[in-house]
């Protein structure tokens, strides 16, 4: 993908508020296909070399098991937010994920909202 492509899911990762996290998977269903999470990570990744306005809250991105996924500045970033982890370097997703941009905002934009079901939401009470 282009730098240029990346724009969307850019768009989607300035949605997500100080103190809460998205899962890359999370980032690439409201972006939509053809977007993976694979391709959320490489847009992420280039932003060490590309610096886009306004900047993108990129250390608000994290893996599906709720770790940080380029290591300790990451993690700094995000408890400087307020975002709790454990001592195994995990944070609670139910508590600290993100639930999808404003759907108003989604459908202005022509993006997805995130799916709200239990079942999508379940993980351990890690605290």
């Amino acid at each position: 993908m282009s730098e240029r492509a990346y724009e969307p899911i850019y768009a989607v990762v300035r949605q997500i508020p100080p103190g809460r996290v998205a899962t890359y998977g999370q980032v690439a269903t409201v972006v939509g296909p053809p977007v993976t999470a694979q391709q959320v990570g490489e847009a992420m990744a280039a932003l060490r070399e590309h610096h886009p306005q306004p900047p993108v809250p990129w250390q608000r991105v994290i893996n599906a098991q709720g770790r940080v996924s380029t290591g300790q500045q990451q993690q700094q970033l995000l408890q400087q937010e307020g975002v709790h982890f454990n001592a195994r370097g995990v944070t609670d997703l139910h508590r600290f994920g993100w639930t999808g941009p404003d759907p108003a905002w989604a459908a202005a934009h022509g993006f997805r909202p995130l799916s709200t079901s239990p079942a999508e939401k379940s993980q351990l009470d890690l605290f």
